[in-house]
């Protein structure tokens, strides 16, 4: 029985439409790879880099017992000054340069999470009292997938012992993380989600504790930091360079009062 010729030619047409689809598919799967690829790479290096910014960066302290203020600094890389060529440009430093007279205690650790400081503050002795303590911790727990719910306990337990060290409390946790350009595109949307979940947590947080939260993402830095990513990052892309640490140092100013 001879097949019609209008059946041959439907189902020569319908097999270069199928053959047309799946190499569309492999090459949409080799595009696929080959990006993952390279953006794998990219951000080895770019973590090489960082472990590199973090062996060479030395935090600001300046330990005078007999100062007549105290400052205490908390926090992770961020508080650390990780990317800062020199650590008086730091947020730490530049508190000094503000206070110069005050004694400066910076207990900052890098990849610190809000867990972990909760573990130095238990160290604190409680009858030591501190006329300002900044502290700048969130930013790892954003990347590493600490819970909401649990940062949300954390950073309260963390501000209402710091409450009781005295003096005023600054606390800030990071920029929009989504937008810092070491993360590739796909990664970017989820990591802003959480930068604005924890957000929402310390807005709420600070001010049930007497604290001042510094508002980095609804900011002129946030702006700044999106346009000008060669000027404002360190090498890592992820860390802040010495003038990314002036723009937030210019929003923690304006908590600092005279």
């Amino acid at each position: 029985m001879k097949i019609p010729i209008t059946l041959k030619k439907c189902s020569s047409r319908r097999g270069r439409i199928i053959r047309r689809i799946v190499a569309l598919v492999i090459v949409a799967v080799v595009a696929a790879v080959l990006m993952l690829a390279h953006d794998g790479v990219r951000f080895y290096f770019l973590v090489k880099n960082s472990e590199i910014l973090i062996k060479q960066t030395t935090p600001f302290a300046r330990n005078d017992p007999n100062a007549a203020m105290k400052i205490l600094v908390l926090g992770d890389s961020t508080a650390f000054g990780t990317g800062a060529i020199h650590p008086e440009n730091s947020t730490a430093g530049r508190v000094s340069a503000r206070y110069p007279k005050a004694s400066i205690v910076n207990l900052a650790v890098n990849g610190l999470r809000i867990a972990g400081l909760l573990n130095i503050l238990k160290t604190i002795d409680g009858k030591t009292h501190y006329d300002l303590i900044l502290i700048q911790i969130g930013a790892n727990d954003i990347i590493r997938l600490t819970p909401m719910s649990d940062i949300e306990t954390g950073i309260n337990e963390v501000l209402a012992r710091t409450a009781l060290l005295g003096g005023k409390v600054i606390i800030l946790h990071s920029g929009n993380v989504g937008e810092a350009p070491l993360f590739p595109w796909y990664f970017r949307g989820w990591l802003s989600r959480r930068s604005l979940a924890v957000r929402e947590i310390y807005i709420r947080a600070a001010p049930a504790h007497g604290a001042e939260y510094v508002d980095l993402i609804d900011s002129p830095v946030a702006k700044l930091l999106r346009e000008n990513p060669k000027i404002y990052y360190a090498d890592d892309l992820l860390h802040l360079s010495d003038a990314g640490y002036g723009l937030w140092f210019d929003e923690i100013q304006k908590h600092l009062g005279s």
